[in-house]
């Protein structure tokens, strides 16, 4: 079996970072002469690379800033919890303006927050685990509802019919 296609998910690497790892997407920019992938270490990279449109699709842009805002706290290895949740804020108020109308950017962003709001953890890798936790669910969620999508709308095609999509759709739209 083959592997899937991520469109933009977490790749572990060897920094020193406490949950050492990048944002690793597709650079949709370069499709579909080229299948570049890039790795993403930086909030700023990765708000650089939803505006200029390296990643596209509602889901896609969702999934990236979820992990986005972990990137911009696994390095605080010295952090308090509070000092955590002050910086996850600022790097998701930073995500929001690389696309103001991208509305899973927000409502990713949202959903961090709350998590943040809620995580008991007692040391900086303990939240920057269960940030990078929720961020992974945000990703497994999308593909969850993708292959139910599949699975349900294929019920409903017959041979010859043809499938019209508007705006990002399909694989390279979702994580």
């Amino acid at each position: 079996m083959q592997t899937p296609l991520r469109t933009a998910d977490w790749h572990a690497n060897t920094s020193s970072s406490l949950i050492p790892g990048a944002l690793r997407i597709i650079d949709q920019t370069r499709l579909p002469c080229d299948l570049i992938y890039l790795d993403i270490t930086t909030p700023d990279e990765a708000w650089e690379a939803i505006k200029a449109l390296k990643v596209r699709g509602a889901p896609a842009i969702g999934v990236s800033a979820a992990y986005a805002m972990v990137l911009g706290i696994q390095d605080s290895t010295d952090a308090s919890i509070d000092s955590l949740r002050k910086q996850l804020k600022e790097t998701g108020d930073y995500l929001a303006t690389s696309r103001p109308t991208a509305v899973n950017l927000f409502w990713a962003i949202d959903r961090m927050h709350k998590t943040a709001d809620s995580v008991q953890a007692t040391t900086a890798k303990e939240f920057v685990t269960r940030m990078l936790e929720e961020a992974i669910a945000i990703r497994d969620e999308d593909a969850a509802m993708c292959r139910a999508i599949g699975k349900h709308g294929v019920t409903l095609l017959t041979n010859g019919m043809t499938i019209l999509t508007h705006c990002n759709a399909g694989g390279l739209a979702a994580s």
